[in-house]
């Protein structure tokens, strides 16, 4: 699917279907020579692979953006050993979304690349390798790397985003009803919703972080552990509050937020390790002098 054609160039010599296709095109360059700029395992970078590459990574540098293309290539070979594809109809979906990003119809893109000596097809060649190499990788590994709950709480401890609300049940009485409360209590024990439908009064079930309840109540909240009642009084008012869980909530960043962030950088890392293999097993040629230059991006 990467491939530019089913059968390769290579070896300095043009095969006759990509030399009706460049003169078709009225592209500016004659021969081979101008046009294969580097092999990767005998898979050709073209030229017009490069004047894709500068304009989608904003980038004017020959040599960097040729390094990132020769990477991209290796990754798309060792994806497509693994016996992964972009399918055709999801390369145009590509298409579509690179002109609607850009605000444009396919059209008006089409006629903007062809200024630059670019054809569709050669927009479509470059995304091929592009999204197997990078959306493709991601999906790839995914499926092979694992976010530990404690990689998750080592990260979220490391950037000081824990903190700590409480689920209680919470009933407020009148102290001119304190004598009803001590008998109450005593014969029904400690269930807060037998408690509050004996006095008539309204249970209620809050979560809570520290400092958001008066400071008497709030005080003896944080003192017990779940499943434990705490006991409180102000001016008007006595306060029964039983603990019945504890979460922790993060700032910030939500779990999931972490999660993804994590193996994002996993996966990097991963690349990482797969690329310098690549790079050590594979043949690169480099075919073309790096001082050629190439159309500054618009």
């Amino acid at each position: 699917m990467v491939q530019r054609d089913p059968e390769k160039v290579s070896g300095g010599v043009i095969h006759r279907k990509l030399a009706v296709m460049l003169l078709t095109f009225s592209l500016a360059f004659a021969d081979l020579v101008d046009r294969v700029i580097a092999n990767v395992n005998g898979e050709p970078i073209l030229e017009s692979e490069l004047k894709v590459a500068s304009i989608f990574y904003g980038s004017a540098d020959r040599e960097e953006v040729l390094r990132r293309l020769i990477d991209n290539h290796l990754i798309a070979q060792f994806l497509r050993s693994q016996g992964m594809n972009i399918p055709d109809g999801y390369l145009e979906a590509v298409v579509r979304d690179v002109a609607k990003a850009n605000n444009k119809t396919l059209d008006q893109l089409y006629r903007e690349l062809y200024e630059e000596g670019i054809t569709p097809e050669d927009l479509r060649n470059f995304l091929k390798v592009e999204v197997l190499a990078t959306l493709g990788f991601s999906e790839f590994m995914q499926n092979r790397i694992k976010v530990s709950e404690l990689e998750i709480e080592l990260e979220r401890l490391k950037k000081g985003e824990v903190e700590y609300l409480r689920e209680i049940d919470l009933i407020v009485v009148p102290k001119d009803r304190k004598e009803d409360i001590l008998r109450t209590l005593s014969e029904e024990g400690l269930d807060l919703k037998r408690v509050a439908s004996k006095l008539g009064l309204q249970l209620e079930r809050l979560k809570v972080k520290k400092g958001e309840l008066i400071k008497a109540l709030d005080e003896e909240i944080w003192k017990i552990g779940v499943g434990q009642i705490a006991v409180a009084e102000d001016e008007e008012n006595i306060y029964l509050a039983k603990v019945v869980r504890e979460h922790r909530v993060y700032s910030g960043r939500t779990e999931e937020e972490i999660r993804e962030e994590i193996l994002r950088t996993k996966i990097l890392r991963e690349r990482e390790r797969i690329l310098e293999k690549l790079r050590r097993e594979s043949l690169v040629e480099i075919l073309h002098p790096p001082g050629l230059a190439v159309s500054s991006p618009p």
